[in-house]
């Protein structure tokens, strides 16, 4: 019996391509599978199919973070495969794995062991890569959709170039394992990738159930930027002074503005917020 495919896929999503996505159902077609196009997005939410074999989802950490989360609740016990497209994908970044279509069909059919992923979330919703709150969340916030579409990943440095005029501190409240700390940004990795090819937390991984933390005490100008350059550097901890690294399972975020918390490339709540470790897996192929 052939194994039944649900392929998943963001025609809102920056970096959507038909033609991509048709040539990747075809290449699972070929392998003999019998495949089915679901679309999700704004408006439109996952029903997992009862005769779904294997979740294919087509996109980047948004599209892959909502389908993950209708499957989740689902209670389907399926294998997800994630095809990387869209704006960036932290996680197939991570996993690793083929882009050609044909080579990724015959990976995804025949994966013999499943990796399994530990997710986090915040107030209840799912996150698989990075969150933060501070400067670049509220950038996130200001992300227009369609630039998204148009330039993809560089609609967020767009949107960050415009907060330089207007900048503005939060002034954060983090609580993990019982102790406070005052500060101005703080970044939360699940994965080891944040933004691209870069990390803030390099001993972070997908498949343990630990929070990677790390606030700025001092969010100026000055003061993020230089985080920045350290980790595209690849040296995130060289501002030492002005950085609090964390390892955790449950981190509170609090402030008097309800200032956004971005995961994934997405705005997904409003302090306050609260950051933990799931008890779901998914199983990844």
């Amino acid at each position: 019996m052939s194994v039944r495919v649900q392929l998943v896929v963001n025609p809102d999503a920056g970096g959507y391509r038909l033609d991509n996505i048709l040539e990747l159902r075809e290449a699972f077609r070929r392998k003999g599978a019998r495949v089915t196009l679901a679309h999700i997005g704004p408006g439109r939410q996952l029903m997992v199919e009862d005769d779904a074999d294997l979740i294919v989802v087509a996109g980047g950490d948004g599209t892959l973070r909502h389908a993950a989360m209708a499957l989740l609740t689902s209670g389907r016990d399926l294998p997800l495969a994630c095809y990387p497209m869209g704006t960036v994908n932290l996680l197939h970044l991570e996993v690793g794995g083929p882009t050609q279509p044909d080579e990724f069909a015959h990976v995804a059919l025949n994966q013999v062991k499943a990796q399994f992923h530990v997710p986090a979330t915040i107030n209840g919703d799912m996150f698989f890569g990075c969150a933060s709150v501070g400067p670049d969340s509220r950038a996130v916030a200001g992300v227009s959709l369609r630039l998204k579409r148009w330039i993809g990943r560089y609609a967020y440095l767009v949107a960050m170039l415009r907060l330089l005029g207007r900048w503005h501190r939060p002034q954060l409240t983090i609580v993990a394992d019982g102790k406070s700390h005052k500060c101005e940004a703080v970044y939360i990795a699940k994965g080891i990738y944040f933004g691209g090819p870069y990390t803030f937390a390099p001993e972070a991984r997908r498949t343990t159930a630990k929070l990677h933390v790390l606030a700025l005490k001092h969010a100026s100008r000055k003061d993020f930027w230089r985080f920045v350059r350290g980790v595209m550097r690849g040296r995130p901890l060289e501002d030492r002074a002005n950085l609090i690294p964390i390892n955790c399972t449950t981190l509170d975020i609090q402030s008097e503005e309800p200032w956004p918390v971005q995961a994934d490339g997405d705005v997904v709540a409003l302090l306050p917020a609260r950051i933990e470790i799931s008890e779901k897996r998914l199983r990844l192929h």
